[in-house]
């Protein structure tokens, strides 16, 4: 056969990309169970960090607080140092795609506990840097005023008064940083609707 006719081209790339593809789909398989895995174990991690609990091993750490994982947009309650605490399964639209992660509030809605991001798209360096502890971390025992909890720019190290219901925008990533006050408020009216 004439390697540069046609007909051969258009074989040899159907050879090479069924070869290829045939492959793919074999490794997929078989790290399918292993990315599930890796997946649970990221959503019981989230929710330990926003619960501000230590571990080691986040599946032998959850196992002691929760039976279960929270489903994307479930509500889950759970007893911290006897006190109730809501977890929120949340996610929304950033700058470039959907945030997930776990917000924990007091049950009477009066303050965050904690807030820790499972996965996002936003921009490495810029709007990535929301899940950096410095920007997580002022959100632990912030109060939620009546007209939510607001992220603006700021010093840029972080707002340390936490009555005033105001957060630290992450520098260069306003888009972002608006996401997330939008994503966090809405998490917060939906448990008020799950209370």
């Amino acid at each position: 056969m004439n390697k540069s006719s046609l007909i051969y081209t258009v074989i040899f790339t159907f050879i090479t990309a069924f070869f290829f593809v045939f492959f793919l789909s074999l490794a997929n398989g078989a790290t399918e169970k292993l990315v599930e895995q890796n997946q649970k174990s990221a959503v019981q991690s989230a929710v330990l960090r926003a619960l501000g609990q230590s571990f080691s091993d986040p599946v032998e750490a959850y196992e002691k607080l929760l039976s279960e994982i929270p489903a994307p947009g479930s509500t889950m309650s759970v007893g911290i140092d006897g006190q109730e605490v809501l977890i929120r399964y949340f996610s929304g639209s950033g700058l470039w795609g959907t945030v997930t992660g776990i917000l924990a509030v007091e049950k009477n809605l009066s303050r965050i506990v904690g807030l820790d991001i499972i996965s996002h798209n936003e921009t490495p360096g810029l709007g990535g840097r929301i899940d950096e502890d410095w920007f997580k971390e002022q959100f632990r025992g912030e109060r939620i005023p009546d007209t939510g909890i607001r992220i603006l720019k700021g010093s840029g190290k972080g707002d340390d008064d936490r009555e005033n219901g105001v957060v630290d925008a992450v520098t260069g990533a306003s888009l972002t940083s608006s996401s997330m006050q939008t994503i966090i408020n809405d998490a917060v009216k939906a448990l008020k609707g799950d209370a």
